[in-house]
């Protein structure tokens, strides 16, 4: 099938165990997308969820556009890998030339891409939100606060000098770069951001920070102490990873173990990459 228009805007949002959180989000996605200018589309990838977040989101598939959307698309991985492979299964399954990857629980707003893509130009790989950066609008625990503390100072000892808030949950990435992630990416836990954005540096593109309005919202996957503890020696692991080799290039062919789902009734297919909870 033929888009209506090139894609300029993919948002991809991952999902594990999101039946009671994501019905709301991707409501607000479509209402705010629908009405733009700029032709856009949604990329849903359930990471082997045991609940029912398939069956939640079905009923919003489509494959032909409804506004600006041009479609929405589930991509489900038969497995549980993790948050990192979810997310690189959706930068390689999207279309657009600008790709969001956007949390479930709608902690930041889809809306919230309009600051990132004002700061989106050739030379710039990934504009990664902030609730570090200047701007920033943050309802947060403070318990979270302190562990992300904990968190960055360990980065910033290890000399991983990436960005202030590396773990935001709201990402930018051009389509080249969103391309080689998913073809060189194989962090498949919560330290993928790390990953992402280190190769973003090896492939000499820039990565922009920018502040956003993000709220907590209960519910989550992740044990900010256990959590923090395994991501913390995923972030040594990746500190010491040889990225050298890594080019611009298209995605390889590691991703059999997920199916796409366009609209309901249609035929499934193998999708483009493996692999979201953390």
């Amino acid at each position: 099938m033929q888009d209506a228009q090139p894609i300029m805007l993919s948002v991809i949002i991952p999902m594990y165990r999101e039946a009671a959180r994501i019905e709301p989000t991707l409501r607000d996605v479509l209402a705010t997308l629908s009405p733009r200018t700029e032709s856009s589309e949604v990329v849903l990838v359930d990471d082997g969820s045991p609940d029912d977040t398939v069956e939640t989101v079905r009923p919003y598939l489509k494959s032909r556009a409804d506004g600006a959307v041009q479609r929405v698309t589930l991509v489900r991985l038969a497995r549980n890998r993790g948050k990192g492979a979810a997310v690189r299964a959706g930068l390689a399954e999207a279309r657009g030339r600008w790709r969001l990857m956007m949390d479930a629980d709608n902690a930041a707003r889809v809306c919230e891409v309009d600051k990132l893509l004002a700061q989106a130009d050739g030379g710039t790989g990934i504009v990664a939100g902030s609730r570090s950066a200047r701007g920033a609008e943050i309802d947060a625990k403070g318990f979270r606060r302190l562990t992300g503390l904990i968190f960055k100072t360990a980065l910033l000892t290890l000399g991983l000098r990436l960005a202030k808030d590396t773990q935001c949950g709201f990402k930018l990435y051009r389509h080249d770069v969103a391309q080689a992630i998913a073809a060189h990416g194989v962090e498949d836990r919560f330290a993928f951001d790390l990953e992402h954005l280190l190769l973003a540096q090896r492939l000499g593109t820039r990565v922009e920070e920018v502040g956003i309005r993000w709220r907590h919202v209960d519910g989550g996957q992740i044990n900010p102490v256990i959590d923090g503890l395994k991501m913390l020696g995923q972030a040594v692991r990746i500190r010491f990873r040889d990225y050298s080799g890594a080019s611009i290039k298209p995605p390889d062919d590691r991703r059999s173990d997920a199916q796409i789902e366009v609209k309901p009734g249609e035929r499934e297919a193998p999708a483009r990459a493996g692999g979201a909870q953390g």
